[in-house]
């Protein structure tokens, strides 16, 4: 009876080599795919301002269209000239004068003696300027043009910015009602503008403050 011949056959496994290769190819793939996820989300950060400057600056044109259309008239800067300040008169009494500048980054509107913001927080607002193009005193209008600029928020850093403009032609009726108080026209001194307002039938000055050239 022959005997059995039991033989011993190497177990396949997997050696230093090659786990040392999946490693280092594992590792080499994480990187790319890493490096792919951060330039996705800096991609998705900068599309996001941009869209908050688009979106902002379409708003301001908006607002800013809406009120000088509905003034009376423009009462600084005077016709042909350009300035930083804008003041319309209106025919409501709690809104006139209305004046209109940029103060710390932010668009500012002052109405009467009440003075609020019209840009949003984190938006920086510059290079505002008005140019009075009327070519009469019944046909009114003016150019406004600006910048919108914010903060990428990157390690990386960066600003996006963008600028604005329009023409805007007054729509008022032929009977100004404004002014009712008969208040001296705004006056640009040693670089601050100055404006009056009506108040229970007197002239008062305000107390609001924008630098103005």
């Amino acid at each position: 009876m022959s005997k059995l011949m039991i033989r011993n056959h190497p177990m396949p496994g997997t050696t230093l080599v090659e786990l040392l290769m999946f490693m280092g190819f594992f590792a080499l793939v994480s990187g790319v795919l890493i490096g792919v996820l951060v330039m996705s989300n800096e991609q998705r950060v900068r599309q996001e301002s941009m869209t908050a400057v688009e979106q902002e600056g379409v708003q301001i044109l908006q607002i800013l269209s809406r009120r000088v259309r509905s003034a009376e008239k423009i009462l600084f800067p005077p016709a042909g000239q350009t300035g930083s300040v804008l003041v319309i008169q209106t025919a409501v009494p709690s809104y006139d004068p209305t004046v209109i500048a940029v103060q710390t980054g932010a668009l500012k509107i002052a109405e009467a003696n009440e003075i609020s913001t019209l840009s949003s927080s984190g938006i920086s607002v510059s290079d505002l300027m008005f140019t009075n193009t009327s070519v009469k005193a019944d046909i009114q209008s003016a150019e406004i043009k600006f910048k919108i600029s914010q903060s990428v928020p990157l390690p990386t850093g960066g600003t996006y910015s963008r600028k604005f403009g329009t023409l805007i032609n007054l729509f008022s009726d032929s009977e100004l009602i404004g002014n009712q108080c008969g208040c001296a026209p705004p006056v640009c001194s040693g670089g601050f503008l100055g404006w009056g307002y009506c108040e229970e039938g007197v002239c008062r000055d305000s107390d609001g403050v924008f630098s103005c050239n």
